[in-house]
């Protein structure tokens, strides 16, 4: 399964997610795309493997149709609607991130059965406890290009208690529109 994160930060939302795929005890790949960035949204899932890619495919599908026919970002009301359908239908969790109206980053958890809630610091899968450690520790008044280097600390330190976590992970961050964003 994994590990994704996200987090609310002085200036914006991170969000990280592990590469990592297994079956059973074996490690099938070590570059399974969880993390699907969209221009001003982004969303991150656990799950199988199968299941993450078609969330991922389905998602961003709907999110860039959005964009088209509106001409502007999808906000997060919009994107956490379509990832809980899609979250409850492919059977994943997920952690979504995107601009409310007032330009405000929102992070919203989105649970298998397609429940959304806001959060302020997320972790689904299968080191999300020990990831909630790492995050509950970190300097949340940094800003977003800080936080990099910390998200990836965060999951490499799962890595080495959660044997489905791998090291290697891709983070996303997205400033508030009045900290440089759009």
């Amino acid at each position: 399964m994994g590990t994704i994160v996200g987090v609310r930060l002085a200036d914006g939302v991170a969000l990280a997610a592990d590469k990592r795929a297994t079956s059973g005890s074996a490690v099938r790949s070590e570059s399974l795309e969880k993390l699907f960035a969209f221009d001003a949204a982004a969303a991150a899932a656990v799950g199988e493997p199968g299941a993450i890619q078609t969330f991922g495919r389905k998602l961003e599908s709907e999110v860039r149709s959005r964009e088209t026919e509106r001409g502007k970002a999808i906000r997060i009301d919009p994107l956490s609607r379509l990832a809980s359908d899609l979250a409850d239908e492919a059977g994943v969790e997920a952690v979504v991130a995107a601009r409310d109206g007032e330009g405000v980053v929102r992070l919203r958890a989105v649970d298998a059965a397609g429940g959304e809630l806001d959060e302020e610091v997320a972790a689904r899968g299968t080191g999300a406890e020990f990831a909630l450690g790492g995050l509950d520790g970190m300097d949340r008044e940094q800003g977003v290009a800080e936080a990099v280097d910390a998200l990836e600390s965060i999951i490499g330190s799962v890595a080495e208690r959660d044997t489905e976590t791998g090291a290697d992970c891709e983070v996303w961050t997205l400033p508030d529109a009045e900290s440089g964003g759009l």
